[in-house]
């Protein structure tokens, strides 16, 4: 019995069919690898940009952060408002008040060239203001959002306004003068006869260029323009009209010095924003983010409130300084002198003195030669002296020059000769120059104003009694160089936080403080005086609370941590 073998597998060798399918399973693995990889660097870039464009951090305040989303609806907020601000202005563009309308676009327009940084700003206050509320019992209530919010989404009633003005002073009154009850009087009457004109039918523009003493609307047909309730300016006419119909005429309306007769060319009553409702909406900013945003603005004004009736009051803890000021160095020091003249000029005031007469040289030199004599006594006067000088810019300063670099200034040769001769503290003998004879006196001289600030400070402690007489030859301050430097009471925020900190870290009377280098100059203090409960002046608190409540933020946003990533920080103080 045979038996046939069984066919034995050939495993070096496989057929055709399964060497074409394994290269084509690997072609295919290889390009799902790839795929998955092109997929992957996709995603990546794609996460990357969302995140860089959405959830990238601008800013972050005690640990909370806010992402380019957040920004970007602020922004959306803050950028609306003025964009439909700025098409209601530009709406009221044709009248008198067009140089105002056209400053306030301008504002607009700079602010809204940096817009992400002011939202940015808005953002961080807003955080920062909310996290100290608490603790000062500073808060604001839905209601006063809500109410706010409606508010800022009213067009107010507007008036188009024209004006006549019919002066109660004669044209040769004095300056300051008030019209007498016969002059208001008469120009009562006046007014009444043009509105009696006006009411039978007569143009008004040309009424308002007959019989308009007012030069800003005359020439226009007495043409104001568009005016709100508040104008600065007109906003007295406005108050008087807002109850009259377009058309109508109102008046005599009593100014200062004047009636007006005003007149309603137009009337456009309170109505809704629809174009900040447009643009709201445009810009993707939802009611819940719009009303966050009126919430931190409400937050600020609830702050200013706050500043104003329980941090700036009166009395208060006042010091009473005197200051030295000296301009800072500018560059390099370089060694210079602190120069003062008087001058005569042959035909006074003129710039041109090229027309002058001999006779008058002649006279200008003897004036010269007698002011000369006057100048070299002991203990002269300059500051009386110098009201005889011609010399405009100087003659209110003693005749002080300040400080030059004889090198370099660019004064007449004539001039700059007579220095190079000169003695520190001796008077030139009349030198001629193209503008008249001048006195010159070199009073001082220096290597650098850091170098004179502290030769001052040396002096000055150890005769604080010298202080004044110091403060009239080198202060370069002429509001307070004339009475020896003397400021008189200072409150906390009156001045910068610089010397602020300087004056009330005074404690001793005749203290005197270490230079101190701010905006270009150098500031050195003696104390004279301290009260810890001194009543400030109404007008003087106010403008204490007005410049002094940026600062104040500025010392509360410092109490928390703050990042705000450098391309959105902005360059100005505290908005």
């Amino acid at each position: 019995m045979s038996f046939r073998n069984r066919p034995v597998l050939d495993r070096k060798h496989h057929p055709r069919w399964q060497d074409e399918l394994r290269s084509q399973q690997l072609i295919l693995a290889a390009f799902a690898v790839a795929i998955a990889m092109a997929i992957g660097i996709y995603g990546a870039v794609a996460w990357n940009g969302y995140y860089d464009t959405h959830l990238k951090l601008v800013a972050a305040v005690n640990g909370a952060g806010f992402n380019r989303d957040e920004l970007a609806t602020r922004a959306g907020a803050i950028g609306s408002e003025l964009q439909a601000r700025g098409a209601e202005i530009q709406a009221q563009l044709g009248g008198a008040r067009d140089q105002i309308v056209n400053q306030q676009l301008q504002v607009i327009q700079d602010q809204l060239s940096r817009l992400d940084q002011t939202a940015a700003d808005s953002i961080v206050q807003g955080a920062y203001l909310g996290a100290q509320a608490p603790s000062l019992k500073v808060s604001v209530s839905p209601s006063e959002v809500e109410s706010e919010v409606g508010r800022r989404q009213m067009l107010p009633l507007r008036l188009r306004l024209g004006l006549i003005t019919i002066n109660a002073l004669p044209a040769n009154a004095k300056a300051n003068a008030k019209p007498s009850d016969a002059e208001w009087a008469k120009a009562k009457a006046a007014a009444q006869a043009v509105i009696d004109q006006l009411n039978r039918g007569a143009d008004f523009a040309a009424v308002a260029k007959a019989k308009s003493a007012d030069p800003t609307t005359s020439q226009s047909g007495g043409l104001v323009g568009w005016v709100e309730d508040g104008d600065a300016v007109y906003g007295q006419f406005f108050t008087a009209a807002k109850d009259a119909k377009s058309g109508a005429v109102v008046g005599p309306v009593k100014g200062i010095t004047a009636y007006a007769v005003v007149k309603v060319l137009g009337r456009r009553d309170a109505t809704h924003d629809k174009l900040l409702s447009d643009l709201l909406s445009a810009s993707g900013v939802s009611a819940d983010a719009y009303r966050a945003y009126v919430r931190d603005e409400l937050l600020r004004k609830k702050f200013e409130t706050y500043f104003g009736q329980k941090v700036v009051v009166s009395p208060a803890p006042q010091r009473r300084v005197a200051q030295i000021v000296i301009t800072a160095d500018q560059g390099t020091p370089v060694p210079k002198l602190r120069l003062r003249h008087l001058l005569v000029m042959p035909i006074p005031g003129q710039q041109d003195q090229s027309k002058a007469t001999p006779a008058q040289w002649k006279a200008a030199l003897a004036k010269a030669l007698k002011l000369r004599a006057e100048a070299i006594k002991p203990g002269a006067d300059w500051n009386l002296l110098a009201k005889q000088s011609d010399d405009p810019g100087s003659r209110s300063k003693g005749g002080d020059l300040g400080w030059y670099d004889p090198t370099t200034s660019g004064f007449v040769p004539e001039f700059k000769a007579a220095i190079t001769r000169l003695k520190e503290g001796v008077v030139s003998e009349p030198v001629k120059t193209q503008f008249g004879y001048h006195l010159i006196e070199i009073t001082d001289r220096r290597v650098t104003a850091g170098g004179q600030a502290s030769t001052l400070v040396e002096a000055a402690r150890k005769n604080p009694a010298s202080f004044a007489t110091l403060a009239r030859q080198n202060s370069e301050d002429t509001t307070t160089a004339g009475s020896g430097g003397e400021v008189g009471w200072v409150a906390r925020y009156e001045l910068d936080p610089q010397r602020d900190k300087v004056v009330f870290g005074l404690k001793n009377v005749n203290d005197i403080s270490n230079p101190i280098t701010v905006g270009g100059s150098i500031y050195i203090y003696k104390l004279e005086e301290t009260s810890q409960s001194r009543a400030i002046p109404a007008d003087r608190l106010d403008t204490i609370r007005s410049v002094g409540f940026p600062r104040w933020l500025d010392e509360l946003k410092a109490k928390v941590q703050i990042w705000v990533d450098p391309q959105f920080q902005s360059t100005t103080a505290t908005a």
